[in-house]
């Protein structure tokens, strides 16, 4: 599977600034979500990193239609998402029973996508 270096994201974010290439608005969803996991409301962040991963493939010509288990299927065909990122994280991604990780697995995607869209071209 392939790494992800969040250091990145996390110098950025302590900087207070967007990595360079990162859409203002895509990069401001990042934080809020981010920014709900640390005040332990989890709900709210899966709210913003769902809208994050549909905004992610509407803006790649993905047709939208379904939930998200379709839009991260979807997102893995365009290679958005490596086919190779645990399955395990994808199932709790998906599963409401427990907010907190799922919101933490979303979060983890989330970071995935980013870093292959923007950030693995700039390192």
């Amino acid at each position: 599977m392939e790494e992800i270096d969040d250091r990145r994201w996390n110098e950025a974010a302590e900087a207070g600034a967007r990595p360079v290439g990162v859409p203002i608005r895509v990069y401001g969803a990042y934080l809020e979500a981010r920014a709900a996991l640390r005040a332990n409301a989890p709900q709210v962040a899966t709210r913003v990193l769902e809208w994050l991963l549909a905004h992610l493939a509407e803006e790649r010509g993905v047709r939208m239609g379904g939930g998200l288990a379709e839009i991260i299927a979807k997102l893995r065909d365009a290679g958005v998402i490596a086919k190779a990122l645990d399955e395990t994280l994808i199932a709790r991604a998906l599963n409401p029973a427990d907010r907190r990780e799922r919101a933490w697995a979303l979060l983890s995607i989330v970071e995935h996508a980013l870093q292959r869209l923007y950030l693995h071209k700039a390192a």
